[in-house]
């Protein structure tokens, strides 16, 4: 039996789903910036967004008030520096969400598929694995990984070409997953 590893990579930085007060466009871009202010020792970290439409800005907030001493050194200078990784630990962080009633618009990521899948009908152990978080189904994650539609998925699953434990359609994303895929398998049928 052959494996294979997939890492599922954000292409770039999501979008939130919130309308704008000035113009009522749909969707907010993430700016990919940290804005870090100062007061004595207390400081205030936001994430900023902006309109798609007319780039009014929103902040959303990290921390208010937050004693400076209590920031790990590598995450303040993530802050400074605007990391990626930092970016993208607190966009897929539910509470953080939450705290900012935030909605991130899953179904346009660009999502890109480095790795190799075995060729079609040879039996494998796939591991795939995400740079983030992604909360995002692994039905769907699948469905990229192969190259197929999702009710193709559905239906390797149902006839046995595919096996996965869980619920693909429950199941999310995460860091990860495994599955297999048998002797025998076909993307179209």
């Amino acid at each position: 039996m052959l494996t294979g590893n997939i890492t599922l990579c954000l292409n770039s930085l999501p979008r939130f789903v919130k309308t704008c007060p000035r113009c009522k466009s749909a969707y907010y871009e993430n700016s990919g910036c940290f804005r870090v202010n100062a007061n004595g020792k207390r400081l205030d970290l936001w994430l900023i967004c902006r309109c798609e439409h007319c780039k009014t800005t929103w902040n959303l907030s990290i921390y208010e008030r937050i004693d400076r001493a209590v920031l790990c050194a590598a995450d303040y200078r993530g802050y400074l520096a605007n990391d990626q990784a930092l970016i993208l630990r607190h966009i897929f962080d539910p509470a953080f969400l939450q705290k900012n009633h935030a909605t991130l618009d899953l179904d346009n990521l660009s999502i890109s598929i480095r790795g190799n899948i075995p060729p079609e009908g040879a039996a494998a152990d796939i591991h795939i694995r995400s740079e983030c978080p992604l909360p995002i189904p692994a039905i769907r994650a699948l469905a990229l990984t192969l190259g197929v539609s999702l009710s193709r998925v559905r239906r390797m699953q149902e006839t046995g070409a595919l096996l996965f434990d869980g619920d693909l359609r429950k199941t999310k994303t995460g860091n990860g997953f495994v599955f297999s895929l048998c002797a025998g398998w076909q993307r179209h049928a």
